[in-house]
């Protein structure tokens, strides 16, 4: 008789965690329960400190429990399993590893004891005072960003002291919810003392950063790091924006061999486990040099579809096993520079408008684009008679799709997106129109 499955508490999943975790294959192999939306934690008066303890009060209310706990998402979803874990005694990336990846400032700190040569010169800004032009230690022009950030909000180039100033002012008000909530989760934790000074409403200022973007992709398992894979990240001209996210990388094979070095010493540095991550770096072809934009103690879901297309495995039915204390055997996956026979894409459909969304694609346009390009993945994420502004957006542009593919060569694969989007009928209105 095989052994009944464990059951599985996911919290707060994301609208494209629900969508993979439909599938037939991860419900016929996993026994999953879930509590909350991702939605639900962007509205206002969301408590994450309340629905962690209404999450522990209901499953030790439970006749039969839980055989591990689950946020796929970086924040607050991760953070509040680690606390459910925690009390529950379920087995769980400690909340310190999550918080050392996700508080901007004290993941710097340990990059710096363990990666120095990766690390940039960083600082961090107090926003309870303001600041003087000596409170600044690195010249001008700098990078900014929330300690705690999210979708890139407030992550800007700075060139004037003025421009910091505003960018202070604007951060105060834009903060302090999400500060609030991070802050408060840290509160009931046990976190040690010497990582509490520095609170999520704070900026952090570091030297500017360029070269070609990737995001490498691993997990973390019994005290193994093991590589994946390197995604390639293209942009829209003269912007922050991602235009497509392309694997397999064609860095070459040794700088993603040192971006491995450098993962597997950070996800030690931070002690991560049981989870995947992803590292974000730039690479200098002129100097030759690697340096890392920031660690994620989560797995890249958007480029799931990808991996699934170019390599055949499954990164959330992988997860699942992390959580439940089993080897998710990637170890064969991580080979730099083979030629796999494919390539494949996540494509982001934004405008840098605003506007009222009058049309998405129904359901018999979704119909055609899975008979065209049967190994699709397409989100939509906009609705009807909402503003794009509506949801949740960066500070340059509006996002309403993805659309991920594959095809033999990059050519192909253009030429393929190209169609699909042919295929998938959105319209607009601009705000002053309306």
């Amino acid at each position: 008789m095989s052994e009944p499955a464990k059951r599985i508490l996911v919290l707060c999943p994301t609208a494209r965690d629900r969508a993979h975790f439909s599938r037939p294959e991860i419900r016929k192999a996993y026994d999953l329960e879930f509590r909350g939306t991702d939605e639900e934690t962007h509205e206002a008066g969301f408590d994450g400190l309340r629905f962690v303890q209404e999450t522990i009060r209901a499953a030790q209310g439970r006749r039969s429990g839980y055989g591990a706990v689950l946020g796929i998402d970086d924040f607050p979803a991760s953070l509040m399993a680690a606390l459910v874990a925690e009390t529950l005694g379920l087995p769980s990336p400690s909340f310190e590893s999550l918080f050392l990846c996700q508080h901007k400032y004290y993941s710097r700190l340990r990059q710096r004891e363990v990666a120095p040569e990766a690390t940039p010169r960083f600082h961090v800004l107090d926003l309870s005072r303001d600041g003087r032009p000596s409170d600044l230690p690195l010249a001008l022009p700098v990078f900014v960003k929330p300690v705690k950030s999210y979708l890139s909000i407030l992550a800007r180039q700075i060139e004037t002291l003025p421009d910091l100033s505003r960018t202070v002012e604007e951060a105060r008000r834009r903060l302090a919810g999400l500060a609030a909530m991070f802050d408060g989760l840290v509160g009931a934790s046990r976190l040690a003392p010497r990582l509490r000074t520095v609170p999520a409403s704070a900026l952090l200022v570091e030297e500017l950063l360029s070269g070609h973007q990737v995001t490498l992709d691993g997990y973390a398992y019994r005290g193994q790091v093991v590589p994946l894979g390197v995604v390639d990240s293209f942009f829209f001209p003269r912007t922050l924006s991602f235009e497509r996210f392309e694997y397999p990388s064609r860095l070459p094979a040794a700088v993603q061999e040192r971006m491995a070095d450098i993962a597997d010493r950070c996800i030690r540095g931070v002690g991560l486990d049981r989870t995947f991550f992803n590292m974000e770096f730039f690479y200098r072809e002129e100097d030759d040099s690697v340096r890392l934009i920031e660690i994620n103690g989560r797995m890249s879901s958007q480029f799931a579809p990808l991996y699934r297309m170019v390599d055949g495995i499954d990164t959330y039915a992988m997860q699942l096993d992390l959580a439940l204390g089993k080897d998710p055997e990637g170890g064969g996956i991580w080979a730099p520079g083979r030629d796999r026979g494919a390539v494949a894409a996540s494509f982001v459909l934004r405008t840098f408008e605003n506007g009222y969304v009058r049309r998405v694609p129904r359901a018999e346009d979704l119909e055609r684009l899975d008979k065209r390009f049967p190994e699709a993945f397409v989100e939509i994420l906009v609705k009807e008679g909402e503003k794009l502004s509506d949801e949740l957006q960066d500070d340059e542009s509006y996002r309403y799709a993805l659309v991920d593919l594959c095809a033999k060569d990059r050519k192909e694969l253009l030429k393929k997106f190209d169609e699909a989007k042919n295929l998938l009928p959105f319209a607009f209105e601009p705000l002053h129109q309306a």
